[in-house]
């Protein structure tokens, strides 16, 4: 249409043409070949959010070595829990309170022993006395299972010593409990008495304990007989047993 000279041109219209124009020679505008394949190449030398994450073929790799444990890890945690393991925190209390555990006990000390002589038996030139030691303490405690007796007259006087005692194995005296044995004597040549007679058992510490006979014994107490003046006397005893015991 052609303006006319007094036609009113609107000033948008040229402007308007303009963008159309524009518009219209970027569709038919042939393609720059060479320029897309630069931007291909830029593009591919440009690292890709997998090459940052990942670097080069080698690390790579290495990722694969990574993945590969990491499913093998998976894999025994599986088989751990269903065998019955658990992964949570093992639960730890409080220190066990230690409970006092009784120590050996301690040896057999005079003042807490005593004694009787329970019988007085003769036979073939000897004498045989049945006795009893009693632990009157409160504890148990421990002396040997064989002690070393003497008989003594009633002014404590040694008639008959036996011989020291090593090596005997250890006798376990409960409280408030007995022990029985016998002691053997023959062959005093010594002066004759007619004192209430007495006997003796030495402690390993050299203390001592003596046992007379009580009121009511019936059997009458008189040293062994000499059976030959150029023979020592003897004395000794039998190993201590727990309670009452027929001899």
């Amino acid at each position: 249409m052609t303006n006319l000279p007094d036609d009113h041109i609107d000033p948008y219209e040229s402007r308007l043409t303009r963008r159309v124009g524009a518009f219209a020679d970027q569709a038919v505008r042939p393609i720059d070949a060479s320029a897309i394949a630069a931007a291909a190449r830029a593009g591919a030398r440009r690292p890709t959010l997998a090459g940052r994450l990942f670097g080069s073929g080698g690390s790579a790799a290495r990722l694969g070595v990574v993945l590969a444990g990491a499913l093998v890890g998976a894999a025994a945690l599986a088989v751990y829990l269903g065998a019955g393991g658990s992964t949570s925190p093992v639960a730890s209390g409080p220190d066990a309170t230690p409970t006092a555990v009784p120590g050996p006990a301690a040896a057999c000390t005079a003042d807490q022993l005593s004694g009787t002589i329970e019988a007085w038996d003769g036979a073939a030139g000897h004498r045989i006395a049945t006795i009893k030691v009693h632990n009157s303490a409160s504890v148990d405690c421990v002396l040997p299972e064989l002690l070393r007796p003497a008989l003594v007259d009633s002014a404590g006087r040694a008639l008959i010593v036996g011989a020291p005692v090593s090596g005997a194995a250890p006798f376990g005296l409960p409280r408030d409990a007995d022990a029985t044995t016998m002691v053997d004597m023959a062959n005093y040549c010594g002066k004759t008495t007619t004192a209430a007679l007495k006997l003796r058992l030495y402690l390993p510490d050299e203390s001592s304990i003596e046992l007379a006979a009580p009121a009511n014994l019936t059997s009458s107490m008189d040293v062994p007989p000499c059976n030959g003046p150029n023979e020592p006397a003897t004395i000794q005893m039998q190993p201590l047993r727990l309670g009452t015991v027929s001899y």
